[in-house]
C-alpha cells in the first residue's frame, strides 16, 4: 500500500510467529482481527486495510503493483507514479488541488503547504533526525510532539479550536498524519470555513514557536481573537475579488501634434518567419499623410525589429518631402535610451541608429519619444495587417481601408 514503510508498522505488538497477512485474520471468520490490526499499524491506517476483502478459500496470494492496470511493476510505471506525485496527483490529490485555492493570505496557503509535507519542526520530528533530543511536547509534557499533537491535540490548540466553536467530531477522531485530518475536513467544509482554519492553526504554531523561543504562550482567547481578527481583515482588504466602488481607468490615446509638427509613429512585430513593421504620419489636425507597410524574412530580435520599423518611417518621411519639425512615437523604451545615449553605443544596433541621426538634419528638429501602447494603435494594426511577403509598400494620404476605424478613434 502507499506510503507503507517500516515506520509505520508498531512491531512490539507482533510475536515472532506473526509474519503473514494470515495471522491478522480470524480463521474460523476470515474477517480482520481490528483491534491487531489497529494496534499494529495505527488508527488511519488500520481503518485501510480492514476495508480490503478476504478471499475465498484455496485463493493464491500474488503481489500486485497498485500503479498499473495489469499488477505488473515496470520501471516505466514507477516513474510515471513519482512524476504524477509530484504533481498533487498522489494519495492526497484532493488536498493539494485544494490548497491554493484558498482565499486567504500567500503564507497561510505556504504555511499549509508545510504542514501537508510535515516539514515544521516539531520536536519529535528533531528527535527523528538527532538521536537523544527530547521529543516530548514543550509545553504539556506530552510524550510525543508530533506535528496533528502541536496543533490540534495539545491542550492550548485545543481550547482555541474549541473556542473557535469547532466541533468536537472535527479534533476528535484519531489518525496518522496531519494531512489526513486536513483532508477529511476538506471533503465537509467550504473554502471559506477551511482558511479560517488555517489561519488558527497558523496562529497556534506561531504561539508555540513563541512559548519556545521567547518563553512567553499567549492565552487561547487571544490567539483566537488575533486569527478571527486577521480572517476579517483579509476579507475586507482582500485584492483577489473586484472591488465595490471600481477605480476610474483612464486609457491613453494618441494625441495630436503642436501647430508646425508632425508626428510619426512607427511599430514592429516579430515573428516565426520574419518580421512586419508599419508606418503612420499625421499632422497636427490628425490627418494621414502617408506611411508605410512592410515584412522582412530572418529571425531578429524585438529591439533590432523595432530599429528597422524607425529607419523606414524616416525614409517614408524623405520620400514625402516633409521638412517639418518632426516628433518620432514608439512604444519601445529599449530604443529610446539608445538614442538618448549614442555616444557610448559600439553595438551593432547603435552603429545603426546612429547612421539614423544622419537623416535627421533633413528636418526642422526631430524628437524620439516613448509613448504607451494604446497610442500606436494604427502603426499596430498596419503591422497586423501586412500579408508574410517580403516586400515593402508605400502610400500616401490613400491609406489602407483596414486602418480608417482606428484612425477616426484617434481623432474623435
Amino acid at each position: 500500500m502507499e506510503w507503507l514503510n517500516g515506520a509505520a508498522v508498531i512491531s512490539n505488538t507482533l510475536n515472532h510467529n506473526e509474519k503473514y497477512v494470515k495471522d491478522l485474520w480470524h480463521m474460523d471468520r476470515r474477517s480482520w482481527d481490528e483491534n491487531k490490526v489497529k494496534q499494529t499499524y495505527g488508527q488511519d491506517w488500520g481503518d485501510k486495510i480492514c476495508d480490503i476483502p478476504i478471499g475465498d478459500v484455496g485463493q493464491e496470494d500474488k503481489i500486485i503493483w497498485f500503479h498499473n492496470t495489469h499488477g505488473c511493476f515496470t520501471s516505466k510505471s514507477a516513474y510515471s507514479w513519482l512524476l504524477l506525485k509530484e504533481m498533487g496527483c498522489g494519495p492526497h490529490r484532493f488536498f493539494w488541488r485544494a490548497l491554493w485555492k484558498l482565499y486567504t493570505l500567500p503564507k497561510f496557503r505556504v504555511f499549509t503547504w508545510w504542514v501537508g509535507h510535515e516539514i515544521l519542526l516539531t520536536n519529535g520530528k528533531i528527535a527523528s533526525i538527532r538521536p537523544g533530543f527530547n521529543k516530548g511536547c514543550p509545553r504539556c509534557g506530552a510524550e510525543v510532539e508530533t506535528l496533528l499533537y502541536a496543533l490540534r491535540d495539545c491542550p492550548t490548540s485545543r481550547a482555541v479550536l474549541l473556542i473557535g466553536r469547532w466541533s468536537k467530531s472535527f479534533i476528535s477522531k484519531s489518525y496518522d498524519h496531519c494531512i489526513d485530518w486536513l483532508e477529511d475536513l476538506m471533503r465537509v467544509l467550504d473554502k471559506r470555513a477551511i482558511a479560517d482554519l488555517m489561519t488558527i492553526l497558523w496562529n497556534c504554531w506561531d504561539n508555540r514557536n513563541n512559548f519556545i523561543f521567547r518563553g512567553k504562550e499567549d492565552e487561547a482567547q487571544l490567539i483566537w481573537e488575533r486569527a478571527s481578527n486577521l480572517s476579517k481583515e483579509f476579507r475586507i482588504c482582500n485584492m483577489l475579488h473586484e472591488l465595490l466602488i471600481l477605480q476610474n481607468i483612464v486609457e491613453k490615446r494618441w494625441v495630436k501634434p503642436s501647430k508646425g509638427f508632425l508626428k510619426i509613429n512607427f511599430d514592429a512585430t516579430v515573428g516565426e518567419t520574419g518580421i512586419r513593421y508599419g508606418t503612420v504620419i499625421r499632422d497636427e489636425e490628425g490627418f494621414v499623410l502617408g506611411g508605410s507597410e512592410g515584412f522582412k524574412k530572418g529571425r531578429r530580435s524585438v529591439e533590432e525589429a523595432e530599429c528597422v520599423a524607425f529607419e523606414q518611417s524616416i525614409d517614408v518621411a524623405c520620400k514625402l518631402n516633409i521638412k517639418y519639425h518632426v516628433l518620432f512615437e514608439t512604444d519601445h523604451a529599449g530604443l529610446v535610451n539608445r538614442i538618448n545615449n549614442l555616444a557610448n553605443d559600439v553595438t551593432i544596433i547603435g552603429a545603426r541608429l546612429k547612421d539614423c541621426t544622419v537623416a535627421f538634419t533633413f528636418f526642422k528638429s526631430v524628437s524620439l519619444i516613448r509613448t504607451e501602447r494604446s497610442c500606436t494603435n494604427v502603426a499596430h494594426l498596419i503591422c497586423k495587417n501586412m500579408r508574410s511577403e517580403a516586400k515593402n509598400c508605400f502610400f500616401d494620404m490613400d491609406y489602407p481601408s483596414e486602418i480608417h476605424d482606428a484612425v477616426i478613434g484617434d481623432v474623435t
